[in-house]
Parts: structure tokens; sequence; C-alpha cells
């Protein structure tokens, strides 16, 4: 299967469908030493790594980026392409959800005479572009043209959430990631990923939620995309719109599920059918009405909504229609499996040789990204990203066991998801620990229904060695030690 590739290497060129120079001297060449921390041995940091990538100067004396290309950078460099001269910098903002980053200079009298680019928001297909980068294979700037070959809704490898994406024919190679896509002479989306295996396809992260970004952030605190908060059935069955009452020229959606944290929460209804969102009508598979006569999913609605706008839908409930304005709240909390964070420290605890954590993308992300899904891919636990069920705060599960004498029996275990502890439901992860430790023989339930037990007084006597074999740090997060 091919997978989508995350981009660390960018194009440039000279002047291309009378592109000003300008737009050169605004590209740069970012430069980043990493470290991210394992989520598979929790208490170690990983090697340290190196990569370059593509920035271009916006307005304030800033750099945009995409995140994957900084995240968890513990050194950061610039430069413009005119200079051999290399700039510190550092990461001011990150959109972990987008893929984007501000960076910000440390000190601003290095700097040389700077020319901010501008967006554009118009898209439309076969509009030709070109795009600047400094991808693999050479030290300069690279420059490749295109067109506009797509526009849609798709998932953003870094991050696993939907969003629209401009797709190009335009070369797009690993180290353009973060260079501008330009349209006349404006910005119209950051190059971000590709398809492994695939020629003539790039994707773009398009200018109108870089400008939710940089509108978003203004306030200095980052708030992100509203979401609806619900899951929905497509309605292409004809008899199925039939029983529902629908007219023969109706199309809609029908609402499977309101999560309890959603802005509809109390408005909408199960089994409402979403006829039109914002007086555009919604079709039989969720899209609505996009440019050129084209459409594209309605979650393209809610990148153009803040935190405090309106949204109106008209909705079949039992057979009448009604009309719903909501105002879109703010979320505290979005699902149960915690979204990617950069630079995030694993929660994790250690017993009896069992290496318990908190699910999340972070963790996932080694098997999302792979071009071929491994054969030991956690398939149990990715499905959870789309169907775990609300009434729980997180996802615990099993990461590995470090073999000992107190966990024969159990030490090939791996990405085992836990249910129960003793017959109660785990909701998060303190009160699994919580439950662990109340009696001395802990029956852990997985998803599958299999049951594990741990021998609590066995572990008090076996912790501390089991700490000095594998040579751990700590048997347990620092979020944790603190609750």
């Amino acid at each position: 299967m091919k997978r989508l590739l995350l981009l660390f290497v960018l194009l440039i060129s000279t002047s291309i469908l009378g592109q000003s120079i300008d737009i050169e001297k605004s590209v740069v060449k970012i430069y980043s030493a990493k470290q991210s921390y394992s989520f598979e041995e929790p208490w170690k940091s990983n090697s340290i790594s190196r990569s370059t990538s593509t920035g271009f100067v916006i307005a304030n004396k800033r750099i945009i980026t995409n995140a994957h290309a900084v995240s968890n950078c513990r050194y950061l460099q610039v430069r413009f392409g005119n200079s051999s001269k290399k700039i510190n910098a550092e990461v001011e903002f990150i959109s972990d959800d987008y893929d984007l980053a501000i960076l910000k200079f440390v000190d601003e009298k290095e700097l040389p005479e700077l020319s901010p680019l501008e967006f554009e928001s118009s898209l439309n297909l076969k509009d030709k572009i070109v795009v600047y980068g400094y991808p693999m294979g050479g030290d300069k700037l690279s420059i490749t043209e295109g067109i506009i070959s797509r526009v849609q809704r798709s998932k953003y490898t870094f991050s696993q959430k939907t969003f629209t994406v401009i797709q190009t024919d335009a070369a797009i190679n690993p180290g353009n990631s973060g260079g501008p896509i330009i349209k006349g002479d404006k910005v119209i989306g950051v190059a971000f990923q590709g398809i492994i295996g695939s020629s003539n396809i790039g994707y773009a992260i398009p200018s109108h939620i870089v400008n939710h970004f940089l509108n978003d952030i203004k306030d200095g605190v980052y708030e992100g995309i509203p979401t609806l908060g619900i899951k929905v059935l497509n309605l292409e069955s004809s008899i199925h719109r039939k029983m529902l009452g629908m007219n023969e020229d109706e199309t809609g959606i029908l609402v499977k599920e309101v999560a309890d944290y959603s802005s509809l929460n109390e408005i909408i209804e199960k089994n409402d059918v979403i006829l039109k969102i914002d007086n555009k009508e919604v079709g039989v598979d969720g899209s609505i009405e996009f440019s050129d006569n084209s459409r594209i999913g309605l979650g393209y609605i809610l990148e153009h909504k803040k935190y405090g706008d309106d949204i109106k839908l008209e909705v079949l409930r039992g057979g009448k229609r009604l009309v719903k304005t909501i105002r879109l709240i703010e979320q505290k909390k979005t699902g149960v499996v915690d979204s990617y964070q950069s630079n995030a420290l694993p929660s994790y605890y250690i017993t009896s040789g069992f290496i318990f954590e908190k699910l999340s993308v972070n963790y996932l992300n080694k098997y999302l990204k792979a071009n071929r899904i491994p054969r030991n891919s956690p398939n149990d636990l990715i499905k959870l990203l789309e169907v775990a069920p609300d009434s729980l705060d997180e996802i615990v599960f099993i990461v590995s066991v470090l073999p000992d004498l107190s966990n024969e029996g159990y030490q090939n275990l791996r990405n085992v998801g836990i249910s129960k502890v003793n017959g109660v439901k785990v909701q998060n992860f303190n009160q699994f620990i919580k439950l662990l430790k109340k009696e001395r023989y802990a029956v852990l339930t997985d998803l599958n229904g299999d049951q594990i037990v741990i021998d609590n007084e066995l572990s008090k006597a076996r912790d501390i060695e089991i700490k000095n074999i594998y040579n751990i740090s700590s048997l347990m997060s620092k979020d944790l030690m603190t609750q």
C-alpha cells in the first residue's frame, strides 16, 4: 500500500513564469538537530538526528515552515539562499495538527533586508504554480513548475488529522517541506508531503489553513480549527433516504453519535439528517459544492471558522425540517487518543516488568508513517483512533514486557489494550494505576477478553531489581510522580 511521506527536502529556482527575484530571496534553508523521546522504552531519549528543510519569510521578521521539519528540535539554524552564513533561530509557535510552525531569529541584528511573501487563497484546478525549496540532491535553491491538479480533504501524515490539501504535479521531494507554492507572485500553499513510489504527486497545505493558523496565534494562544464532534453515516442508499422521510431530490448525512464535548451536544441528536451546513447542501457522501463544479468534504467550512463563530445547520428530525444555529465552543477534549504533540514526554508506569502507557498518536506514528504496514502493526490500537468510545478519557495499553520471573507466561505480550482491572472498566491512566495496586492480584482484561494476572506482592520484591537489571532511570514518568 502506498503511504504518504513527510518531505524533509525542498526546491528552488530562478525566474519561471515571470516570478520576481524577491521570492528567491525570501526562501530559506533550515538546518535542524533533533532528539525525540522513545515511546517504546519511555525512560530513554532517541538518538540525535539531523535534517534540512525549507521555509520562507512572512511578516514581522518570521519564518514559516512545517512542524515536522522542526519538531523536537534542539538546535536550529536558517540560511538565506544568497548567503553562506547560517543564522540561529528558534520555534515560536507550532501547530502539530496542521503541520505548521513559526520560527523567530535569536538575534535580529544579523538579518539581511527581508521581503515577506504574501498569501492568496483563490484555488482553481489547472492553475499554474511554482514550487521553491531545497530538496535532496543539491545545496542550491531548486524551482519546479506544475499545475493544481486536485483540491480535496485528506489525512495529514504528521498529525493523522484530516484537512484540505492541494495536489500538484510539480516535483516535491524530501527537503521541500515548508517551501512556498507560488501562483503569480503570491503563496497559495506550503509544501509538506508526497506519496512514496509515485511520480508527479505532491501535496501542499492551502493558504486558508495557513492564515487560520496565523490569525489564531495573534493572541499568543493556539486553539486550532473547530470540529463538529459527531460521527456520521453516508446516505447513498435511496431506500434508506426514503425510510428517513427525505424527498427524492434531497441529500444529506445521518448523525450516528454526538460526542459529549461537541458544540452540537443537546442541539443535534442521534438519527438527525444534516441537509445543509451554512446554506450549502450536503451530499449523500458528506461533501459540499466547491469551486470549478467540484466537491469537497463539509469539514472545509470549519477551516474558515474560529471558536466563538456560529454555524447554521438544516436538519431532518422525525420527518420535520429544523434550522439550528450553533455557537462553536472551545473543546477541552476532542477524543480518547491524544493527538500528536511535539516535544511530548511519554506518560508511563512500569511494574513486574510490564510497561504501561496511555495511547497516543506519538506512539502510533511509527506504524502510521511506514511505507508498508508492518506485520507487527498494532491494528487493534490503530482502530481506536477512529472508533474509541467517548465514555473513556484515555486508553491504557501494555507496550511490552521486560522478561522477569514475576511475569512468566506474559513475556511476549506487546501492544495490548486494557479494558478492565478486576472487573472495573478502565477510564484513564491514573485510575488504572489505582485499580492495579488495590488488591494483591490484579486481573487485567484486554480488548479481546483475555486475562493477565499480576501479583503485587511479587512486584514489590522485584520492581527495584528490574529497574537495576534493565538500567531504567525511573519506573514512572514525572507527570505521574507529581500526581
